[in-house]
């Protein structure tokens, strides 16, 4: 069996108690599991038979409300300076998408609505690329963009595309399976916290400063060896947007668009364990005058091989003076 469907059968076998329709299964051994694997699949499949009508049910969960979540206004600093303490794992949705893609627009429905459910545990970034898209600085589309879309390994390469905390790196292209995939990843644990300062500078409106913290919060899991990315988002743009049916809004509101990388296109390496428990990062954020402060927001995220381990996201912290006319 090739590694490839491997993974595959892994992530199925992961998520799979997290679909309604499942079939009770239980493996005795690695051969059996292997011989499962069809099985398992269309177990998967029967989930994304779901009408039109009710793809949007909420799902029934026992995640817990996370609790790191702070007023905007609180002191930065004693909140990046907390003890270390367990937190629940929250999810990063990459929403691959484009200004010319007419369904798209349903895509990005469909995660707002997780998030009324999830709230803050969802971090979703909108990937704009040239690909069914409008590059800057007509749209929204750019470099960065379209070299994550050129990574993905999916075939037929079509939007919307979403990937949910990277998970074996499968694209997603239905919205159930979606649900699916951020359900599962909810439930799981996690031994990393990231702690974040972003504050825009008193003495230089144009420059801001961007703190990142990796802690290891685990009492008796493995050390955390991976990468940590830094990316720049902006909400609340107004410009293009083609629907269905031929619709074409001018005015559509794009929300956390990519704007950024801070540490290039695939981040840093981060290493943390129980005996070395925490990671700093600086970095100097340079405002274009395209951007609109007050609609910033920094993402920062833990990722390997397999899935992203942690990702946390804060709103730039504006200055006195942009406060004051904000």
């Amino acid at each position: 069996m090739t590694s490839t469907l491997l993974k595959a059968f892994t992530t199925i076998y992961r998520l799979l108690p997290f679909c309604t329709t499942k079939a009770a299964l239980s493996f005795g051994s690695v051969g059996c599991a292997i011989c499962a694997a069809p099985a398992l699949l269309l177990a998967l499949s029967s989930c994304s038979s779901i009408d039109e009508a009710h793809r949007l049910i909420p799902i029934e969960t026992t995640v817990p409300v996370d609790t790191t979540t702070v007023d905007p206004n609180a002191d930065l600093d004693s909140l990046y300076n907390l003890p270390v303490a367990v937190v629940p794992r929250r999810v990063l949705i990459e929403d691959y998408t484009g200004q010319h893609c007419p369904n798209c627009p349903t895509f990005t429905s469909a995660i707002h609505d997780l998030q009324d459910i999830y709230t803050n545990l969802l971090v979703p970034v909108a990937i704009h690329s040239d690909y069914m898209g409008i590059m800057e600085p007509e749209g929204l589309g750019n470099a960065l963009g379209n070299y994550y879309f050129d990574r993905l390994d999916f075939s037929p390469r079509v939007k919307p595309a979403v990937q949910v905390s990277r998970f074996y790196n499968t694209v997603i292209t239905t919205i159930p399976e979606i649900n699916l995939y951020v359900e599962g990843a909810l439930s799981m644990d996690t031994p990393l916290d990231i702690r974040m300062k972003a504050v825009q500078r008193d003495d230089d409106a144009t420059k801001a400063d961007i703190d990142v913290k990796v802690l290891y919060c685990a009492a008796d899991a493995n050390a955390v060896e991976g990468k940590l990315q830094v990316w720049v988002t902006e909400d609340s743009i107004k410009t293009n947007q083609d629907y269905l049916n031929g619709i074409h809004y001018t005015d559509y509101v794009h929300n956390h668009v990519l704007r950024a990388a801070l540490n290039g296109q695939l981040g840093e390496p981060v290493s943390v364990s129980a005996g070395s428990n925490q990671q700093e990062f600086h970095y100097t954020l340079t405002l274009s005058d395209a951007w609109k402060p007050a609609r910033l927001a920094i993402v920062a995220f833990v990722y390997n091989d397999d899935e992203v381990v942690q990702v946390t996201k804060q709103s730039l912290r504006l200055t006195t003076t942009a406060n004051a006319n904000h």
